[in-house]
């Protein structure tokens, strides 16, 4: 299975190994099959540069834990989409959708509310009472 790391959860992936609610999807990448989805769009980029991600990109990446998605077919989605959002986030939703990804890691809201809504049995993991949606890695 692929989860997308929202930003708001990267500092606390990257750099706090023992926050709680993470701890559960950090073991889950590092132990079991599990991935993060990326797509190298300047928003990610941009964000995961912002909230210390850069260098887990690259650890990610080295270890066959990230999976990426073409930039142009979720830029090309994300502009399809903006208008019907109310979180400032249409490129994860835009990768959820592309990427067929059913779980997002997040305590964003708005984004939130959006993944629910557009993102068919969209599960959202915001707390380690969510550690069932981290299952075997079915990363389409």
């Amino acid at each position: 299975m692929c989860v997308i790391l929202d930003v708001n959860c990267i500092g606390e992936y990257n750099k706090n190994p023992v926050d709680e609610d993470l701890k559960p999807v950090k073991q889950w990448i590092e132990s079991k099959n599990g991935k993060i989805v990326y797509s190298d769009t300047d928003k990610f980029r941009s964000e995961w540069i912002a909230g210390g991600g850069y260098t887990l990109r690259r650890e990610l990446q080295r270890r066959n834990k990230l999976k990426l998605v073409s930039a142009r077919e979720v830029q090309q989605k994300e502009n399809e989409i903006k208008e019907q959002l109310t979180s400032d986030d249409p490129h994860i939703i835009a990768l959820a959708l592309i990427a067929q990804v059913k779980v997002l890691v997040s305590n964003d809201y708005k984004l939130i509310q959006d993944f629910k809504k557009h993102v068919s049995q969209g599960k959202v993991y915001k707390a380690k009472g969510h550690k069932h949606l981290l299952t075997k890695d079915t990363c389409p």
